[in-house]
């Protein structure tokens, strides 16, 4: 919910925000450190984040180890403890805002305390044009459990050269003092490009093929990291077999080189992303890396920024890294270079050989393990390597994919390149390997998308879906390269089977032309998509 404040309340907390936002330094073009997992190793208490008030850090995290803590001021009067970040901004444009907070029952928000999001539009020279505020939790929220919050502001005013997004606690003094965490915080514009349409640009081509009963975006054709490298996308460079196996290549044509990679549509959330390769990855060449990851591509690419690994990057890779001597393998959470971020290791292969991969992505770790066989023989036995990640730099559930690629690294290979996945399974999290397999139940995410119908339709088309628990759900329909057209369904929903129709008009109305559209769902984590057809 979105509301002004008592004129009492605002004038304190805007008067306390003009106070703590001097703007010492430029406005940064994404959140840094959203989840609070890096110290400020200073007086901020939070790399990335500016404070005032009472302010600390704690546990229990939503995400990651710990929370950004504040306390109320105990001054006798209205007062406002607060984290806040300075943005670029512009007239016009929207901001989504998204996060966790939590009050406990020792220190609970009273009376008209609240829990505060707030976005400010300031001009040029920094000074404040308008706001709009949100109760992300107040005297009435549950407590001891993180709660979730998401509003979208109004378009920013006439004169905005900047946004303020602050995270705040505004203590009635009639109340008891109170304390709130927040953690797992992400605000980004929806102006073109949105977070939706900045996934694809990698991927012009529009070709998608089926894997493992999963569709897939083929990248390029064209010229993009990593490397960089040219990138071809036509079946000769990346194909599936008759038996179902996925050919990726490096290939020499004509003295230019290309390498390949491939995306999952959907983004799937926490759990376990388990990838069985075929053959002797032992033997790549030491100038090609074979990748298997999660990846998001940011609002923006700064150099600055990769200290918090704003892409929520974790890798499983196969590379010698041009030096023939180095270890095969490696377990990455970027950024690589980060201490305790890389975990390496050496292991053989014979030829045609089964292998697994896996990373199990969990709010405050991520279980790397490598074994002999396919995605069910996983055991003591067949195990190869194992690392377990606790550090800062764990991911956010925002959107980040699942990726395969190889490609090249510090010069050409010897000769062309050929890898064989075999197979890619995702087991949601909370349930078990063993749960999924021939014969056995799949573990359900918290919804599942249904086929639309009719397909291809006009004038109207039903999206279907399900939800296995009570969720906040949004069903909107995109363009092929990402675009939000129109939001369907953006609310909080009761477990069970739902539909909404879509007459093939975006948010203004406007009839659509004849085309391939994509309709999502988002819910918690899982970002789920499927293709409809409008015809005319």
């Amino acid at each position: 919910m979105i509301r002004r404040l008592a004129r009492p309340f605002v004038a304190l907390l805007l008067l306390l925000g003009s106070i703590g936002s001097a703007d010492p330094a430029g406005a940064l073009c994404m959140l840094s450190n959203p989840s609070f997992e890096i110290d400020g190793g200073g007086a901020p208490v939070f790399g990335g984040w500016e404070q005032f008030g009472i302010v600390g850090v704690t546990g229990p995290a939503g995400h990651g180890q710990q929370a950004a803590r504040l306390e109320g001021p105990s001054w006798g009067s209205w007062a406002v403890s607060a984290y806040w970040q300075r943005l670029d901004g512009q007239p016009g444009e929207s901001w989504e805002v998204t996060g966790l907070v939590r009050h406990a029952s020792g220190m609970p928000l009273t009376h008209d305390s609240k829990a505060l999001v707030n976005v400010e539009w300031r001009d040029a020279a920094g000074a404040m044009i308008d706001y709009q505020s949100h109760a992300a939790a107040a005297s009435g929220s549950p407590t001891d459990t993180y709660l979730e919050f998401d509003f979208v502001s109004d378009p920013a005013p006439a004169g905005t050269a900047s946004i303020h997004v602050l995270l705040g606690l505004l203590q009635d003094p009639s109340g008891s003092i109170a304390e709130v965490l927040f953690d797992r915080v992400a605000c980004h514009s929806l102006s073109s490009p949105t977070m939706d349409e900045l996934q694809w640009n990698d991927f012009p081509g529009g070709r998608v093929l089926e894997f493992a009963e999963r569709s897939w975006r083929v990248k390029g054709p064209g010229w993009y990291g990593p490397g960089p490298n040219s990138f071809a996308d036509d079946e000769t460079s990346v194909w599936v077999d008759g038996a179902g196996d996925l050919h990726l290549t490096i290939m020499n044509r004509g003295g230019s080189w290309y390498s390949t990679e491939v995306v999952l549509e959907d983004a799937m959330g926490y759990g376990d992303y388990i990838f069985t390769t075929r053959g002797r990855l032992d033997l790549l060449d030491p100038h090609a890396v074979l990748g298997l990851f999660l990846w998001q591509y940011p609002p923006c690419w700064d150099e600055e920024q990769i200290w918090w690994n704003p892409a929520n990057e974790i890798d499983v890779e196969f590379s010698r890294w041009g030096d023939p001597g180095r270890e095969i393998a490696q377990f990455v959470v970027q950024p690589w270079d980060w201490p305790s971020n890389m975990n390496r290791f050496d292991v053989t292969y014979a030829p045609g050989e089964l292998a697994s991969h896996a990373f199990r992505w969990l709010p405050d770790r991520v279980e790397f393990r490598s074994w002999r066989g396919g995605p069910h023989d996983e055991t003591p036995e067949t195990l190869v390597h194992a690392w377990t990640y606790t550090g800062v730099h764990v991911p956010r559930p925002e959107q980040p994919r699942v990726h395969m690629n190889l490609w090249r690294v510090t010069a050409n290979p010897a000769a062309d390149q050929e890898v064989v996945m075999d197979d890619f399974r995702f087991i949601p999290q909370g349930s078990t390997a063993a749960g999924e397999g021939p014969g056995g139940a799949l573990p359900r995410p918290v919804a599942r998308l249904l086929a639309p119908g009719p397909n291809p339709f006009n004038p109207s088309t039903s999206l279907r879906y399900e939800l296995f628990r009570n969720a906040h759900v949004e069903v909107a329909v995109h363009d092929i390269a990402g675009r939000r057209l129109r939001v369907l369904v953006d609310g909080y929903l009761e477990a069970g089977s739902h539909a909404v129709n879509w007459d093939g008009r975006d948010a203004r109305g406007h009839a659509l032309a004849s085309g391939v559209y994509l309709c999502s769902l988002r819910a918690e984590g899982l970002r789920a998509t499927r293709r409809v057809v409008l015809i005319k």
